[in-house]
Protein backbone atom coordinates (compact mmCIF):
# COMPACT_ATOMS: atom_id res chain seq x y z
CA UNK A 1 0.00 0.00 0.00
CA UNK A 2 3.02 2.18 0.69
CA UNK A 3 4.71 1.77 -2.44
CA UNK A 4 1.40 2.56 -4.26
CA UNK A 5 0.94 5.73 -2.48
CA UNK A 6 4.69 6.37 -2.93
CA UNK A 7 4.55 5.71 -6.82
CA UNK A 8 0.93 7.59 -7.14
CA UNK A 9 2.70 10.84 -5.71
CA UNK A 10 5.27 10.52 -7.44
CA UNK A 11 3.30 10.45 -11.23
CA UNK A 12 1.27 13.35 -9.45
CA UNK A 13 4.49 15.71 -9.50
CA UNK A 14 5.55 14.71 -13.18
CA UNK A 15 2.34 15.53 -14.25
CA UNK A 16 2.47 19.13 -12.65
CA UNK A 17 6.43 19.44 -14.30
CA UNK A 18 4.97 18.54 -17.08
CA UNK A 19 1.88 21.10 -17.08
CA UNK A 20 4.37 24.09 -16.58
CA UNK A 21 5.12 26.65 -18.97
CA UNK A 22 8.12 26.08 -20.80
CA UNK A 23 8.99 29.34 -20.30
CA UNK A 24 9.62 31.09 -17.19
CA UNK A 25 10.82 35.23 -15.68
CA UNK A 26 13.91 35.33 -14.67
CA UNK A 27 14.27 38.88 -14.10
CA UNK A 28 12.92 42.36 -15.64
CA UNK A 29 14.26 45.51 -15.60
CA UNK A 30 12.47 49.26 -16.24
CA UNK A 31 14.47 52.23 -16.84
CA UNK A 32 12.99 54.67 -14.14
CA UNK A 33 13.81 58.08 -16.63
CA UNK A 34 11.12 56.71 -19.32
CA UNK A 35 7.50 57.04 -18.90
CA UNK A 36 6.22 56.72 -21.94
CA UNK A 37 2.26 56.82 -23.20
CA UNK A 38 0.66 53.01 -23.71
CA UNK A 39 2.12 51.69 -26.70
CA UNK A 40 -0.41 51.07 -29.76
CA UNK A 41 2.23 49.81 -32.25
CA UNK A 42 5.11 47.83 -31.83
CA UNK A 43 7.87 46.17 -33.89
CA UNK A 44 8.74 43.12 -32.99
CA UNK A 45 11.61 41.73 -34.07
CA UNK A 46 13.47 38.13 -33.13
CA UNK A 47 17.28 38.29 -34.05
CA UNK A 48 17.25 34.74 -35.19
CA UNK A 49 19.38 32.89 -37.74
CA UNK A 50 16.75 30.76 -38.35
CA UNK A 51 14.28 31.55 -40.27
CA UNK A 52 11.73 29.37 -39.29
CA UNK A 53 12.08 29.99 -35.85
CA UNK A 54 11.89 33.60 -36.40
CA UNK A 55 8.76 34.39 -38.12
CA UNK A 56 7.38 31.70 -35.10
CA UNK A 57 8.05 33.84 -32.15
CA UNK A 58 7.23 37.28 -34.10
CA UNK A 59 3.73 35.90 -35.14
CA UNK A 60 3.52 34.54 -31.70
CA UNK A 61 4.28 37.46 -29.97
CA UNK A 62 2.01 39.95 -32.83
CA UNK A 63 -0.61 37.48 -31.78
CA UNK A 64 -0.76 37.89 -28.11
CA UNK A 65 -0.41 41.69 -28.68
CA UNK A 66 -3.98 41.98 -30.58
CA UNK A 67 -5.47 40.23 -27.82
CA UNK A 68 -4.82 43.46 -26.13
CA UNK A 69 -5.68 45.88 -28.58
CA UNK A 70 -2.14 46.24 -29.61
CA UNK A 71 -1.21 46.01 -33.44
CA UNK A 72 2.10 44.88 -33.68
CA UNK A 73 3.99 44.32 -36.89
CA UNK A 74 6.13 40.57 -37.44
CA UNK A 75 9.67 42.27 -37.74
CA UNK A 76 9.86 39.73 -41.03
CA UNK A 77 7.10 41.05 -42.99
CA UNK A 78 9.27 44.38 -43.41
CA UNK A 79 12.83 43.27 -42.71
CA UNK A 80 13.94 40.32 -45.30
CA UNK A 81 16.22 37.73 -43.28
CA UNK A 82 18.84 38.48 -45.03
CA UNK A 83 18.77 41.70 -44.11
CA UNK A 84 18.39 41.61 -40.61
CA UNK A 85 21.62 42.51 -39.49
CA UNK A 86 21.60 45.85 -41.87
CA UNK A 87 20.92 48.84 -39.43
CA UNK A 88 19.34 50.79 -42.52
CA UNK A 89 17.10 48.31 -42.86
CA UNK A 90 15.84 48.11 -39.69
CA UNK A 91 15.54 52.17 -39.66
CA UNK A 92 13.44 52.32 -42.94
CA UNK A 93 11.53 49.48 -41.49
CA UNK A 94 10.80 51.70 -38.21
CA UNK A 95 9.47 54.35 -39.83
CA UNK A 96 7.71 52.21 -42.60
CA UNK A 97 5.33 50.58 -40.09
CA UNK A 98 4.86 53.95 -38.05
CA UNK A 99 5.87 51.80 -34.33
CA UNK A 100 6.17 53.78 -31.05
CA UNK A 101 8.05 50.93 -30.32
CA UNK A 102 10.98 48.25 -31.21
CA UNK A 103 10.72 44.83 -29.29
CA UNK A 104 13.59 42.54 -29.70
CA UNK A 105 13.79 38.84 -29.15
CA UNK A 106 17.08 36.70 -28.93
CA UNK A 107 18.34 33.57 -27.67
CA UNK A 108 21.65 34.23 -26.15
CA UNK A 109 23.07 31.13 -25.09
CA UNK A 110 21.96 27.34 -24.43
CA UNK A 111 23.57 25.29 -21.83
CA UNK A 112 22.97 21.76 -20.74
CA UNK A 113 22.21 21.35 -17.48
CA UNK A 114 21.57 17.52 -16.07
CA UNK A 115 19.40 15.72 -13.24
CA UNK A 116 19.47 13.31 -10.79
CA UNK A 117 16.88 11.10 -9.65
CA UNK A 118 16.47 8.03 -7.59
CA UNK A 119 12.78 6.26 -6.85
CA UNK A 120 13.42 6.28 -3.20
CA UNK A 121 17.18 7.03 -2.65
CA UNK A 122 20.73 6.11 -3.80
CA UNK A 123 21.32 2.07 -3.35
CA UNK A 124 23.51 1.82 -0.26
CA UNK A 125 26.13 0.40 -2.29
CA UNK A 126 26.53 -2.51 -0.28
CA UNK A 127 25.56 -6.65 -1.18
CA UNK A 128 24.31 -9.76 0.94
CA UNK A 129 26.00 -11.84 2.19
CA UNK A 130 29.33 -9.58 3.09
CA UNK A 131 27.33 -6.92 4.87
CA UNK A 132 24.84 -8.98 6.49
CA UNK A 133 25.74 -12.29 6.50
CA UNK A 134 22.56 -12.65 8.67
CA UNK A 135 20.05 -11.25 6.01
CA UNK A 136 16.73 -13.94 5.13
CA UNK A 137 14.97 -13.17 2.26
CA UNK A 138 12.03 -11.47 4.29
CA UNK A 139 14.89 -8.91 5.90
CA UNK A 140 16.72 -8.12 2.31
CA UNK A 141 13.01 -7.90 0.59
CA UNK A 142 12.17 -5.12 3.49
CA UNK A 143 15.36 -3.51 3.10
CA UNK A 144 15.72 -3.20 -0.87
CA UNK A 145 12.53 -3.12 -1.87
CA UNK A 146 12.97 0.58 -1.13
CA UNK A 147 15.54 1.18 -3.27
CA UNK A 148 15.00 1.54 -7.43
CA UNK A 149 17.33 2.52 -10.46
CA UNK A 150 18.78 5.97 -10.77
CA UNK A 151 17.78 8.30 -13.37
CA UNK A 152 20.00 10.78 -14.75
CA UNK A 153 18.40 13.43 -17.23
CA UNK A 154 19.66 16.10 -19.77
CA UNK A 155 18.15 19.00 -21.32
CA UNK A 156 18.95 22.03 -22.98
CA UNK A 157 18.20 25.34 -20.77
CA UNK A 158 18.29 28.48 -23.26
CA UNK A 159 18.54 31.97 -21.64
CA UNK A 160 16.27 34.44 -23.63
CA UNK A 161 16.71 37.96 -23.91
CA UNK A 162 13.76 40.46 -24.55
CA UNK A 163 14.47 44.10 -24.69
CA UNK A 164 11.80 46.88 -25.59
CA UNK A 165 13.42 50.55 -27.33
CA UNK A 166 11.51 53.36 -27.54
CA UNK A 167 11.63 54.59 -31.74
CA UNK A 168 11.93 58.09 -31.01
CA UNK A 169 14.91 58.15 -28.90
CA UNK A 170 16.67 55.07 -29.55
CA UNK A 171 16.91 54.23 -25.71
CA UNK A 172 15.87 51.57 -23.93
CA UNK A 173 12.24 51.25 -22.04
CA UNK A 174 11.97 47.33 -20.46
CA UNK A 175 13.94 44.69 -20.39
CA UNK A 176 13.73 40.69 -19.41
CA UNK A 177 15.39 37.86 -19.57
CA UNK A 178 13.63 34.19 -20.02
CA UNK A 179 14.86 30.93 -19.60
CA UNK A 180 12.87 27.87 -21.84
CA UNK A 181 13.16 24.66 -20.59
CA UNK A 182 12.55 22.64 -24.14
CA UNK A 183 14.25 25.38 -26.94
CA UNK A 184 13.79 22.75 -29.49
CA UNK A 185 10.08 22.89 -29.25
CA UNK A 186 9.64 25.95 -30.73
CA UNK A 187 5.65 27.15 -31.24
CA UNK A 188 5.70 25.96 -27.44
CA UNK A 189 8.01 28.14 -26.43
CA UNK A 190 7.12 30.98 -28.96
CA UNK A 191 3.62 30.72 -27.02
CA UNK A 192 4.78 30.96 -23.52
CA UNK A 193 6.58 33.50 -24.53
CA UNK A 194 4.33 35.75 -26.00
CA UNK A 195 2.24 34.87 -23.10
CA UNK A 196 5.05 36.14 -20.31
CA UNK A 197 6.16 39.09 -22.21
CA UNK A 198 2.68 40.53 -23.09
CA UNK A 199 1.87 39.89 -19.37
CA UNK A 200 4.69 41.61 -17.86
CA UNK A 201 4.00 44.83 -20.23
CA UNK A 202 0.31 45.18 -19.09
CA UNK A 203 1.73 44.84 -15.88
CA UNK A 204 3.89 47.83 -16.08
CA UNK A 205 1.30 49.92 -18.08
CA UNK A 206 3.06 49.85 -21.15
CA UNK A 207 0.39 48.14 -23.21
Amino acid sequence: MRRLLEISIMLWLASLLCSCASVSVVDTWRNPELHPQRLQKILVVSISSKESTRRVYEDMLASEFSRKGVEAVPGYTVIPGAALADWGVLERAVRRAQAQAILTVQTVKVEKQTTVQSDMGPYPGYWYPQAFPGWDFPGYYRSMALYGPTYITTYDVATMQVNLFDAGSDKLIWAATLESTDPSKVTTVGQDLASEVVKKLTKEGLI
